[in-house]
Order: C-alpha cells, then sequence, then structure tokens
C-alpha cells in the first residue's frame, strides 16, 4: 500500500511539474488574448482604426495581409478606414479566440451589410510588450455552391 502511495504522489509531482511549465505561458497569453480584443473592438466593431492602432499598435507594427498596399501602421489604418466608409454597415463579429504565448488567434464573421454574404476571416496577431507587433489574415469569401451541411462559423 506505501509503495502504491509513493507512486501516487510522484505521479502527481510529474504531472504538476509538467501543468507549471505550461502555466508561465498563461498570463502572456491571457494578456495578448485581451490586447487583441480590446483592439479588435475599437478598430472594427467601434469602427476606430486609427485610435486603434494609437493605442494598441507597436512603433514598427507589420502587416502581412494582402490588402494593406505600405505593409505597416499608416497602410493598415487607410485600408481599414476605406474598408468601413464603403460599407454600408459592416460587421465583425469574434467567434472565436485563441491565445497561445504571443500569437492571438481570431476566427472572425464579417459582414458588410445586413443580408450581405458572410465572408469567413482568420486572424493571426503577434503581441510584443502588451502592443500589436504583426498581423496575417486569410480571408474566404461565401462559397459558390454549399456542399456541407456544417456552418464555417
Amino acid at each position: 500500500m506505501t509503495s502504491g502511495v509513493r507512486a501516487l504522489g510522484i505521479a502527481a509531482l510529474v504531472w504538476s511539474l509538467a501543468l507549471g511549465a505550461s502555466a508561465a505561458d498563461r498570463p502572456q497569453a491571457a494578456d495578448s488574448k485581451a490586447v487583441v480584443l480590446a483592439f479588435y473592438r475599437l478598430a472594427l466593431q467601434d469602427m476606430r482604426p486609427a485610435e486603434a492602432f494609437q493605442r494598441y499598435g507597436a512603433p514598427d507594427f507589420v502587416e502581412h495581409s494582402q490588402d494593406s498596399a505600405g505593409g505597416d501602421t499608416k497602410a493598415t489604418v487607410v485600408f481599414l478606414q476605406q474598408l468601413i466608409a464603403r460599407s454600408p454597415h459592416p460587421k465583425w463579429e469574434v467567434i472565436r479566440a485563441v491565445a497561445e504565448g504571443d500569437l492571438v488567434f481570431l476566427h472572425v464573421r464579417y459582414l458588410a451589410a445586413p443580408g450581405a454574404p458572410e465572408i469567413a476571416v482568420a486572424e493571426v496577431f503577434r503581441v510584443k510588450d502588451g502592443k500589436l507587433a504583426e498581423h496575417w489574415d486569410v480571408i474566404s469569401g461565401p462559397p459558390d455552391k454549399v456542399t456541407n451541411p456544417n456552418s464555417r462559423f
């Protein structure tokens, strides 16, 4: 019985050490996720991208989206302002948000106007020192023919 209790104690110790290693990453991931969600809310849901970048963007922010002509903060703000201006009632809805270390992944439903086709957006942000350092996206318009009964969202 004693060896069984000892083995259980050793297993619990090993398990807690393993969890402790990943737990060290959790505060950074949680902080990064909070920064990205606050940025997203201000930039796109409240439609104030310039203010959002001023508050949450790193000075050397790098944009990888092919929609941003210059790949920097200024070009991205201009692109987002133009997108907001030409969309009758744009709506960005964050469906999922996942953080790992300094990376935050968003799964977003975008509608240019009520009743418009749903656009699926996958956003990836890298956060450094509490600021957005980099951004990538993958955008998928509505399929021509729906063959899968499961929603993209």
